[in-house]
């Protein structure tokens, strides 16, 4: 008559076995852990974008390293001047959806115009403005889009894909732009390299609006 009694206290202690199983998983793997705001917001800040940080090593490693591979400025105005569809497609860049097209450029010439934010280049042999280099604030995505190097797929936060124009204008803004202006004047000898961003060539592409990551004064 026992027997059902001892069963009850079995089964007690199965439970009570696997109650104090359950604790000591909880206690070595706990579902959830509490961690300090300031913490926290040490941890957030490091995951950050370093945009900064990206476009040094990307002007250096890639871009400047690319620049031998960037399309003659007159190759590219010949080229739209026969057939700008097919020019926008053999050298030109598209991001995503976007009509306009971006370029990796490169050239020589003389300058013939220096105004307080522009300055127009006469490819060598020719005599009109060819290239203007406009040196106002930046906007845009001529250098990120036209060196072909950054792909927005490979950027899981579209901010961050964004961020790097923005970086990147700066940094011609700051680095590139004081010595063009020290040195800029009708006559001088001229060699650049920089992104051209074009929303349509078929109404318009020249004079090419550059915006550059070199100008050298041979």
């Amino acid at each position: 008559m026992k027997a059902p009694e001892t069963d009850r206290n079995s089964r007690r202690l199965v439970w009570a076995g696997l109650g104090v199983g359950v604790l000591v998983l909880l206690y070595l793997i706990p579902p959830f852990h509490i961690v300090p705001l300031e913490e926290a917001r040490s941890e957030s800040a490091a995951t950050v974008f370093d945009a900064a940080a990206f476009v040094e090593t990307f002007w250096k490693d890639q871009l400047l390293e690319s620049a031998d591979k960037a399309v003659d400025a007159g190759e590219l105005l010949a080229a739209f001047e026969a057939a700008p569809a097919d020019a926008a497609q053999r050298y030109g860049h598209r991001l995503g959806l976007s009509g306009a097209s971006s370029y990796f450029v490169s050239g020589s010439g003389h300058i013939i115009a220096v105004k307080d934010r522009a300055v127009a280049i006469a490819l060598d042999g020719g005599d009109t403005a060819a290239v203007v280099i406009e040196t106002g604030p930046l906007f845009g995505n001529a250098v990120r889009d036209g060196s072909g190097k950054l792909d927005v797929s490979d950027f899981p936060n579209s901010q961050d894909f964004n961020a790097l124009s923005s970086e990147i204008n700066r940094r011609v803004e700051e680095r590139v732009f004081p010595v063009l202006k020290q040195k800029a004047d009708v006559g001088v000898l001229v060699q650049f390299v920089g992104g051209v961003e074009i929303a349509d060539p078929e109404k318009n592409f020249s004079p090419l609006k550059l915006v550059p990551v070199v100008v050298e004064f041979p």
